[in-house]
């Protein structure tokens, strides 16, 4: 990570959201695209995402329009989701594979009526373009949004007061991974209920020269007893990691899918997409290991790489790992294997001066959002 006055700022991607609010944060370096990773400290964005409304830049996320004569078919034969009967002004996530069953991203598919919309992760965007432009056929076009659109994000158990002041419609009435195109400010927008936190979350997809003023809106509007802070990716990926929302550079970095536990992103009916047979190749292997959630003690130390033990015989390793306010811990991924990859139990960490380190594993979420209790009113 980088301080906004550091001369390295200039090697970085940014949209000109960024660099306006670097100068307010701290950033960092997500393969080349520069994200604010903490405003005023990960601690006090995190309270905001938890009991208030956070905003996120989210201009680094890669969005890439397809269209053309075959763009349902082509989307679709790199997609492990079917998106056979996904309908317009609706979402969902799915894995993007290699010839080789490795995960590239695991990517939002949004469906417009002659178009699907692929969100990207900042730090896979450009695998992602890349993997696209060469499956790419001759009914097919394919738009890099980013050069002309930017994308923000807000969350929160209020974000939904927040939402109702952008469309022009009940708020409530917008189900979960749908999405709508509307107007703000005379300008065409896209207007998105989809979220990482398992708080109420929005989207917007606004054009750049929007963005700037889009935000400053966002961040200015009151309301009684909840505030609007800008949020970054710190505090994002702790709230994302208590509700076991995967991040590519965590499931997507050299594990499996059955490694990952993503096997959710997969239609096991569909047969015919990019990484196909070699995903079934994985899923037959023997000696298996998966991702499982583990609590430990703040006091003690323990890093990611460390050794996990059972009885003196290392069953794993410790993969992520971040301290969650809400659980008052430490809170984790470890790749176990399959025999001790269970909650309920009680295993070792070993850190580099080779001290024991009790860890819980846990089932997930790790915490429950707020919003599961509070309804639009």
């Amino acid at each position: 990570m980088m301080k906004s006055g550091d001369h390295m700022i200039n090697v970085l991607n940014m949209s000109e959201l960024t660099k306006s609010l670097a100068e307010h944060g701290v950033l960092r370096d997500e393969s080349g695209y520069g994200v604010i990773a903490a405003f005023q400290g990960a601690e006090h964005e995190y309270r905001a995402l938890r009991n208030h409304v956070g905003l996120i830049d989210l201009s680094a996320s890669g969005l890439y329009l397809i269209s053309g004569e075959d763009f349902v078919e082509f989307v679709s034969s790199l997609l492990t989701k079917d998106i056979d009967f996904l309908d317009i002004e609706k979402t969902l996530t799915s894995l993007m594979l290699d010839e080789d069953g490795h995960i590239i991203d695991m990517v939002s598919v949004y469906r417009l009526e002659q178009s699907i919309l692929i969100e990207t992760s900042a730090a896979r965007r450009d695998k992602v373009g890349a993997w696209l432009a060469e499956r790419k056929s001759d009914g097919v076009e394919i738009e890099n949004w980013n050069a002309t659109r930017t994308m923000i994000g807000f969350e929160g158990p209020y974000a939904w007061q927040l939402a109702q002041t952008i469309v022009p419609f009940d708020i409530s009435s917008l189900p979960y991974q749908a999405f709508v195109e509307i107007e703000l400010e005379e300008e065409p927008i896209v207007f998105i209920r989809s979220g990482f936190t398992g708080e109420y979350g929005y989207k917007i997809i606004v054009p750049h020269d929007q963005a700037i003023p889009t935000w400053k809106q966002l961040k200015e509007w009151k309301e009684e007893d909840v505030l609007v802070e800008p949020v970054g990716f710190e505090a994002l990926e702790i709230a994302m990691l208590e509700v076991r929302q995967p991040r590519a550079q965590i499931e997507a970095n050299g594990l499996s899918v059955y490694e990952a536990a993503v096997q959710w992103f997969v239609s096991y009916h569909k047969e015919e997409y990019v990484g196909h047979a070699a995903l079934q190749q994985q899923l037959q292997q023997e000696n298996k290991q998966h991702l499982v959630g583990f609590t430990a003690a703040d006091a003690l130390t323990i890093e990611i790489g460390n050794a996990v033990m059972l009885s003196s015989n290392k069953v794993g390793r410790i993969v992520q790992l971040t301290y969650s306010p809400t659980l008052e811990k430490k809170l984790g991924l470890a790749l176990l294997d399959d025999a001790c990859a269970v909650s309920g139990i009680e295993l070792e960490g070993i850190n580099e001066a080779g001290e024991s380190v009790v860890l819980n594993t846990v089932s997930s979420p790790y915490v429950l959002p707020k919003s599961w209790s509070i309804k639009m009113i």
